[in-house]
């Protein structure tokens, strides 16, 4: 029996502490689940509203540094390629400008030396002429000289037989009395060699102090043929040299 009470008493005093604990966690519960006041109410409102408050500033303040970022970056790769864009668009309308001013250039450099080498040919085309002038002029006074020499020579005689040989062969150009006109002294040359063919032809020989030994002349009532040294190199002179002598 007295067994049963202690089993008894045992139990009542678990039995004790265990209604104990379960009062305890009771009254926390119902101390938690008590009304919040209003003032407490607002508190955390506003608290919340602090919260939520700051995390929008730094949500935008972090959206802000991300768009300038991605402006920045932006920046720099649209500067770089349009750098490079730039840089090779540059290139090629300088390139292209260079090769456009050098075409100008050659074609300026092509054009003065075509005037120059046009000059220079001009130039080179007038000396020739002046010289050959100028060789003209000498060798007809030299010509010119050493006919006007006063000393007879065998040569003076052999060219007016040729000239006078060459009238009496042509036909006759003009009628009438013809006299013929020679240096004084190819005269008696002429009459030996000449002499019964003249008097044949009906031609009169005469004399001229004028003419210079190897010329003549023949004159006519209708015309003259004129056959004298002086004549003859007049003529020459204006055939070769016109300018010279004009």
């Amino acid at each position: 029996m007295s067994n049963s009470l202690e089993n008894f008493t045992d139990w009542q005093t678990w039995q004790l502490l265990e209604l104990n604990q379960s009062e305890t966690n009771a009254t926390l519960i119902s101390s938690r689940e008590e009304p919040i006041s209003s003032e407490k109410l607002i508190e955390e409102k506003q608290n919340f509203s602090s919260l939520e408050a700051q995390n929008i500033a730094e949500n935008s303040q972090y959206v802000e540094e991300l768009t300038t970022e991605a402006h920045q970056l932006g920046f720099i790769e649209g500067k770089k390629v349009g750098y490079q864009a730039g840089f090779e668009q540059g290139f090629q309308d300088g390139k292209k400008q260079g090769q456009e001013q050098a075409l100008i250039q050659e074609q300026t450099i092509i054009e003065t030396w075509k005037n120059l080498l046009s000059e220079f040919s001009h130039s080179l085309e007038n000396v020739d002429h002046v010289i050959t002038t100028k060789l003209l002029q000498i060798a007809l006074m030299a010509t010119k000289q050493v006919l006007e020499q006063p000393t007879l020579s065998e040569r003076d005689h052999t060219d007016l037989l040729n000239n006078l040989n060459q009238l009496l062969q042509q036909k006759p150009l003009f009628s009438g009395k013809l006299v013929l006109y020679i240096h004084p002294e190819q005269i008696e040359f002429v009459e030996q060699h000449l002499g019964s063919l003249l008097q044949l032809k009906g031609w009169h020989l005469a004399a001229d102090p004028q003419l210079h030994l190897g010329g003549c002349r023949v004159i006519a009532e209708d015309g003259e043929i004129d056959m004298s040294i002086a004549t003859r190199w007049q003529e020459l002179c204006k055939l070769y040299a016109p300018e010279a002598f004009s």
